[in-house]
């Protein structure tokens, strides 16, 4: 299966159903920007919850880490590409990759108060037309995804089960992808803090985390058309990808 070269990265809502929602859709529309207070601590403009302010004792910087992590692996690549940022939140990472030579960025996430934010954003930005947020629920059915070179998403598919995780892919526009992967294996490594994440969980009462294998997820992408998968380990995060290895 070949993918069609991208030619522009208009978001394209045709169908999108303005009612629908899954439990995860829920959950995050409800806690996004909490969790973004507490996890993103050095800028935070909102208050954390109660679960997730202690959340950050045990997760520092973490999440930091992850971000510029994922930036590394595609610095080398995004330069005059059009991508879309699945999951964007407030939209940091959307600006990492804008200054790291994207063409544009286009992000995407389900709470409408973090997109709120990140228009907010951009509208102070001196490259806001080089942006776009918009409020989207990947588990519609109906959604469309518009065509881009480059698919980011970090902190996203755990939240689909295995269904929705190939509804996704399947919905994907794009020749390449960069994707955070908290795989399965990954739990084993560090019981620890699987245990105290599912404490975090629980009390926030997350409707669930889905954690796949390496060789599922590739199975997977292969009945998309994405083929050449291959894995990364950067600094305490793992990351599934198909750009091409340096």
């Amino acid at each position: 299966m070949t993918r069609t070269p991208p030619t522009q990265g208009t978001l394209e809502g045709a169908g999108a159903d303005p009612e629908h929602t899954s439990d995860s859709g829920t959950y995050w529309k409800e806690h996004l920007l909490s969790w973004e207070a507490a996890a993103y601590y050095k800028d935070r403009r909102t208050r954390p919850s109660f679960w997730d302010r202690t959340s950050s004792i045990f997760r520092g910087r973490a999440m930091y880490v992850r971000m510029e992590a994922a930036l590394q692996l595609v610095s080398s690549h995004v330069g005059g590409l059009r991508v879309l940022d699945i999951g964007c939140g407030s939209g940091r990472f959307a600006f990492e990759l804008l200054e790291a030579g994207a063409q544009h960025v286009t992000g995407v996430d389900v709470s409408p108060a973090a997109v709120e934010a990140a228009n907010a954003r951009r509208a102070q930005s001196s490259c806001a037309d080089r942006l776009d947020f918009t409020v989207m629920d990947l588990t519609d059915p109906g959604v469309e995804l518009p065509q881009v070179d480059l698919i980011t998403a970090l902190g996203v598919i755990e939240y689909f089960d295995a269904p929705a995780l190939s509804a996704l892919l399947g919905k994907f526009r794009t020749r390449n992808f960069l994707i955070d992967f908290p795989d399965s294996d990954g739990r084993k490594r560090n019981r620890l803090a699987w245990y105290l994440r599912q404490v975090y969980l629980r009390g926030n009462r997350c409707p669930g985390v889905y954690l796949y294998t390496q060789d599922d997820f590739r199975r997977m992408a292969a009945e998309h058309g994405f083929e050449a998968v291959w894995y990364a380990h950067r600094s305490g995060f793992d990351y599934v990808t198909n750009l091409p290895q340096s």
